[in-house]
């Protein structure tokens, strides 16, 4: 089966490029290298460190941290009775609630990256955007199991020899994209919007940006913001 919207390999490559750009977030994810290399285990202390360290750096908007982190903890206690995928669900249920972005960042970057993709929003768009309404799994008892799924499909049908962090950049850089240029008040990072401009001349986006970007991509027009109407006295 074709992709709705095609992928290729430079395009992947062109956005790990455009990361490279990127200093604040490169010296994020060695600081969560580090981390994983100074506390290789799961214990409480370690394992709130890493709690901590994902959810400030990345955003992801957990607020019972304390909470989480012992979660986890008893979560990995029990790794042997879990399945890869299910591991995601299961660090992201915490008091009725599913924190997938967090537990997904968690998985990729403390257990293994290779076998837990950033699970997020823009992620997730992209990965519909190039496989279609008919192309793509939906589960929604199992958001994360059908993204993983659906990872796999587009890496299969796109014939890409890539690793998930190199296709995760892609997903992400690609959605923060279409976010700045189609959203009126666009929620990306001032460090990502910043190279965006940069990479534009004309009105048009300029390498490595255009070789990254699906063709249409190319030619989305930005969004103004709503003006203000005035309140009647």
């Amino acid at each position: 089966m074709k992709l709705m919207v095609p992928l290729s390999i430079s395009q992947i490559e062109a956005a790990n490029r455009l990361h490279q750009r990127l200093p604040q977030w490169q010296i994020t994810d060695h600081a969560l290298h580090a981390l994983q290399v100074c506390f290789p285990d799961f214990g409480s202390e370690a394992t709130l460190l890493k709690v901590v360290a994902v959810n400030q750096l990345y955003g992801t908007n957990v607020y019972a941290v304390i909470r989480m982190a012992q979660h986890v903890v008893d979560v990995m206690l029990d790794l042997k009775n879990i399945e890869d995928v299910e591991l995601v669900e299961e660090l992201a249920t915490l008091t009725g609630r599913k924190h997938l972005s967090f537990a997904s960042k968690f998985a990729h970057f403390f257990i293994d990256m290779e076998r837990f993709p950033i699970y997020d929003s823009f992620a997730v768009k992209m990965v519909a955007y190039h496989l279609g309404r008919q192309g793509k799994v939906t589960n929604t008892a199992h958001p994360y199991k059908a993204f993983v799924e659906n990872i796999n499909r587009l890496k299969e049908r796109a014939h890409l020899s890539c690793t998930s962090k190199e296709i995760d950049r892609y997903l992400w850089l690609a959605g923060l994209y279409q976010e700045w240029r189609t959203a009126a008040k666009p929620e990306i990072n001032r460090e990502i919007e910043e190279l965006f401009e940069s990479l534009f001349i004309n009105s048009l986006p300029i390498s490595p940006l255009s070789e990254m970007l699906p063709t249409e991509f190319a030619h989305l027009e930005r969004k103004k913001p709503r003006a203000k109407k005035d309140k009647k006295e």
